[in-house]
Parts: C-alpha cells; structure tokens; sequence
C-alpha cells in the first residue's frame, strides 16, 4: 500500500486515488504494480469476465499489467494531474497538492493490436467519458484517435509511455 495515497469516492466516477501530500511537477508519485501479462492472456482474462476491459494498463505492444485494486481505481480525465512515464511510472504533469484525485489520460496508454483483438472475441475497449473537464472529448479511446493537438502535447513535452512514443514520436 502507498502511505502517500488513499482511495475514497470520487467525484468522477466510483472510487478515485486521492493524494494525501504534496507532489511538484515531475515528481514520481508512484509505481503502477500489478501482474504481467500478453495481450493474448489480456484477452482471455477479459473475455472469461474475469477482469473488465478497462482494468489491464497497456505497458507495450502486446504487454500488460493486470493493476492491483489501488492502481485500478485511478480515474481517467480529459485534463488530467498526472502521466504515465516509462513503463510504468506514474508522474505529476503539475503540482498536485493534499486531498486532490489523482488522474491521469487512460487514451495515452492505448493502442491495441487491432488484428489480434478481432481474432477474439474481445473488442477494442472504449468508453464515454464524464470526466468534468472543461476540454473533456466525451470518449476514451485509442491514442491515435486524440486530437492532433493533444497527441502533439503529450509525445512533444514525453508524458507518455516509452511504448507510445517510440511508436508515435
């Protein structure tokens, strides 16, 4: 458990990650842990309902990790405080102070084999987003699917992962 973190209900959707001290920009806030896993053990995991679409973080091409519950239970925003860096690293894209909810962009980390999942019966996951910001694309989905603009800001400033800007940058 990070002392530094607490889960409580968010404003955004169920349960948020919630800072209880201070992070600057740049500041490593916490690696995200969980399981390794392929996409293909990804996909059965999903689609034997053992896991939602939405509860792997895509780290590579094809990998994955299946978060643990505190890692799940950061929300997705359209403005988000945060970024993932590396693999897995979880950074302030600003400062963050106590009490506020963690968050970060879920499209950043998102760009499935599309061919593979069409194999299955898994499909690519999105979501209508309700996040409240005020620049909020009402969807998440994959990175190549963002405004131009916003790809540009993410792969230019690297608040993205190594995976993501290889593949885009």
């Amino acid at each position: 458990m990070q002392p530094n973190l607490i889960v409580k209900k968010s404003g955004i959707a169920g349960q948020g990650v919630f800072t209880t001290v201070n992070f600057k920009a740049g500041q490593l806030i916490t690696a995200l842990i969980g399981r390794r896993m392929s996409m293909e053990e990804m996909i059965k995991t999903v689609d034997a309902g053992l896991e939602a679409g939405s509860d792997p973080l895509q780290i590579g091409d094809e990998t994955y990790l299946d978060l643990e519950e505190l890692y799940r239970s950061i929300n997705h925003s359209c403005d988000p405080n945060s970024y993932i860096s590396g693999e897995n690293k979880l950074k302030a894209l600003k400062a963050i102070k106590p009490g506020e909810e963690i968050t970060f962009d879920y499209s950043t980390t998102m760009n499935d084999n599309e061919a593979k999942l069409l194999e299955s019966d898994s499909i690519l996951w999105t979501c209508k987003c309700k996040c409240g910001a005020k620049n909020c694309r009402k969807i998440i989905d994959q990175f190549k699917t963002l405004p131009q603009c916003r790809q540009k800001f993410y792969l230019d400033n690297k608040l993205a992962p190594d995976f993501i800007l290889k593949k885009f940058g």
